[in-house]
């Protein structure tokens, strides 16, 4: 071994010690949870379809100077949340029929491979369905509590566990790349419902298929949890209408 090789092998096995010029990557940094400030502003309808976004206004709201508020916008432009153009701003995209659509249908092609990888892995080790249980007492907890912010983001939460417990990068890059559309989706559901007992039950059909079901009871369920009893169009529409009424 020569001794740049032993060089190597000595801070590789050197407890505890970084590598020069590396720091400790910070996941949860502030313009992360100024993005999903936002997000869940917009499923709520506090931002609407198209509004015009204010940097110097988010920033004063939220109590944080206006760069992390900058990099979460360019975050969530990246995302397909937000498009800008030079002279005109950063607006909300439109919440029309065509984008519900197409989060519902991609979300459940999405979700059915996700799943039928994530039930093989789980039936390896039945010990992990453990990290998904957590979650669904979350979601029984928060409906309980009627405390819709937290229903959805335990819902975004379960979901999320279950593309890390089926191992694939490609699907964990995909599921980021759309998941605060599914955040806002949720929002959109959620907000003009009273009664939100039924979440957790319907995440405990998804373990079940998870733990007993055919790849083909596992595709039923996720569409059925997805799409529900209606056609994506039908619920599109709907989630447009709650979005865009007068307040």
């Amino acid at each position: 071994m020569n001794v740049a090789s032993k060089k190597h092998s000595g801070l590789a096995e050197a407890e505890g010690e970084a590598q020069p010029g590396l720091r400790p990557i910070v996941a949860d940094s502030l313009s992360e949870r100024v993005a999903d400030q936002i997000v869940e502003a917009i499923g709520s309808s506090r931002l609407l379809p198209g509004q015009r976004l204010y940097e110097v206004e988010i920033a004063t709201q939220l109590s944080v100077s206006r760069i992390p508020v900058r990099e979460a916008l360019l975050v969530l432009q990246s995302q397909g949340l937000l498009r800008a153009s030079p002279r005109r701003g950063t607006h909300v995209i439109e919440l029309d029929e065509a984008w519900a659509r197409e989060v519902y249908d991609t979300r459940t092609a999405l979700e059915t491979r996700c799943f039928q990888r994530a039930a093989a892995v789980i039936r390896r080790e039945p010990q992990l369905i453990s990290v998904l249980d957590d979650h669904i007492d979350r979601l029984r907890q928060a409906s309980f509590g009627g405390r819709k912010p937290e229903i959805n983001r335990a819902d975004l939460a379960f979901h999320s566990a279950v593309y890390e417990l089926a191992g694939s990068p490609l699907l964990q890059t995909l599921w980021n790349a759309m998941s605060r559309h599914v955040m806002i989706m949720f929002g959109l559901e959620t907000c003009p419902r009273s009664n939100l007992d039924h979440i957790a039950e319907d995440h405990l059909v998804l373990r079940r298929a998870l733990l007993e079901g055919s790849p083909q009871d596992i595709e039923f369920a996720v569409a059925r949890h997805v799409i529900g009893p209606f056609d994506s169009k039908t619920i599109a529409q709907r989630a447009y209408e709650a979005a865009n009424e007068p307040r």
